[in-house]
């Protein structure tokens, strides 16, 4: 299946070209877009988010400034809200949001005001394949120590993989994961890691490929599990959480999560927009993400870009809500922490 979203996604990428139609040619003179990022400064998403603006505007008619701003809150829940809820339906603002949303809207969390397939997604920067880690002075050696031992791991908010991921697999796979919440992000979490508040969390591949490239450089972490679907070339001997579940039903509930990966570092905007600017705000990404500066950049950040176009995220995100209600019932219940 991700083999055939990628051939899907290569094609539709190449097959349109980055010029918007004529009547939007002027979309954005003189003014500002404002590209949102749901979590506080320094995580994966703010990375992302912050590579994208400061090549998105070369792209879009009428070279607009793009700005970066945080707006960190429940595991970007706050932000989700106000992309669908408040913010302009012009193209001037933008966002990217924590890949899990699509999941979050039919898991009925609390807070839950939108509607992901009615937002209109504007493409990938990258898959985003979620590892579980603790830090080296932890006696936990691998993932087989967690199922005998608490294990003490730093999250966000409920939305946050950083938080059921780990309740997922206690109850799903019996592990002895114990979650302290309310970290402002996995900066924070990495922080409290360090400090010894907290034994390990969740981070990003691509984190441990970049800005924390010297956690791994100096054996500062151990990676225990792969939060997706299957395992990773380049971490071979690291099991995923679907080949953790006890039964056949874990791992199928386990493999609806693994999916948002699939969706990872993505731009959204607001529902509501003239097809036109939708269009417009898609070929001008597919433009920046195959662009020669912006690939540089990347490089130069240590970040993996892996696109895909808009249209594909669009399917992909309406395939989530045809997972089988009664499981929806239980995966509900199996991602929710000790009462």
């Amino acid at each position: 299946m991700r083999a055939w979203r990628s051939f899907i996604s290569l094609a539709l990428l190449f097959a349109f070209t980055p010029m918007a139609c004529a009547d939007e040619a002027e979309a954005f003179r003189n003014k500002t877009i404002t590209l949102y990022i749901g979590t506080g400064p320094g995580g994966g998403y703010d990375v992302y988010g912050r590579l994208i603006a400061r090549h998105y505007g070369r792209f879009l008619p009428g070279a607009p400034s793009v700005v970066a701003q945080n707006m960190p809150g429940a595991s970007s829940l706050v932000l989700t809200n106000f992309l669908y809820n408040k913010a302009p339906r012009d193209g001037t603002a933008v966002g990217v949001i924590n890949q899990a949303m699509p999941m979050e809207q039919f898991l009925q969390t609390e807070g839950i005001a939108y509607d992901s397939n009615r937002f209109a997604w504007i493409g990938r920067a990258s898959s985003a394949v979620e590892t579980g880690i603790v830090w080296h002075t932890s006696p936990i050696k691998s993932i087989e120590d967690v199922f005998t031992r608490e294990t003490i791991v730093g999250g966000t908010g409920p939305t946050s993989s950083t938080v059921f991921i780990p309740y997922l697999l206690n109850n799903l796979a019996g592990t002895r994961f114990k979650v302290v919440t309310g970290f402002n992000g996995t900066n924070e979490i990495g922080l409290a890691m360090e400090r010894g508040e907290v034994e390990g969390s969740g981070t990003p591949l691509e984190s441990l490929k970049s800005y924390r490239a010297n956690w791994v450089r100096e054996g500062k972490i151990r990676v225990l599990v792969l939060w997706s679907a299957q395992r990773e070339p380049e971490l071979p001997d690291v099991p995923s959480i679907v080949e953790l579940g006890r039964t056949e039903e874990a791992r199928r509930i386990l493999k609806f999560f693994a999916a948002a990966d699939d969706i990872g570092r993505s731009l959204v905007a607001p529902p509501g927009m003239a097809g036109e600017r939708i269009t417009t705000l898609r070929r001008s990404f597919d433009a920046t993400v195959r662009d020669s500066q912006f690939l540089a950049d990347a490089q130069k950040s240590g970040l993996d870009i892996k696109p895909m176009t808009g249209e594909a995220l669009q399917s992909m995100v309406a395939e989530v809500a045809t997972f089988p209600p009664d499981l929806i019932v239980k995966a509900r219940a199996a991602r929710e922490g000790p009462k």
